[in-house]
């Protein structure tokens, strides 16, 4: 049996799919977040309100990237200063949960992010060349 060849536009296309799924649901964890804001806003106290304000601006960086990424404008590679934008991603993701900790009666919900993003971290490591391995001859 031959083995075929791999499609570049059907991994495109497929990456293309990925990253919008990412992004929706990223956008779901917002809406999660809005609907809880609704039934308990009453009870929150300053921390809580800038636990929302940090998780909602993070989930909408986040979205907003994995958009970027979908339409083709970035990528997850792409150098912002010392960074690229997947690590940037990951400051979000850390902020985003750390946030959702001051939220009440919402202490894990930001882990939901951590779907999306790990797909992403899966996606920008994909096509990254192995690690040469060899011996060096420094020491020789």
């Amino acid at each position: 049996m031959a083995v075929a060849e791999p499609d570049p536009e059907r991994a495109q296309r497929t990456t293309v799919r990925v990253l919008w799924a990412c992004a929706v649901l990223t956008v779901f964890v917002g809406v999660f977040l809005v609907s809880d804001i609704t039934k308990s806003a009453d009870s929150y106290r300053p921390a809580a309100w800038v636990g929302v304000t940090l998780a909602a601006l993070c989930m909408l960086a986040l979205a907003t990237l994995y958009v970027g990424c979908a339409l083709g404008r970035v990528t997850l590679g792409t150098q912002v200063g010392r960074a690229s934008l997947f690590q940037l991603s990951t400051v979000c993701l850390v902020v985003a949960v750390g946030a959702d900790i001051f939220i009440p009666s919402r202490e894990t919900g930001g882990l939901a992010l951590v779907l999306p993003w790990g797909i992403t971290y899966w996606l920008h490591n994909l096509n990254r060349p192995p690690a040469d391995h060899a011996p060096s001859d420094a020491g020789q």
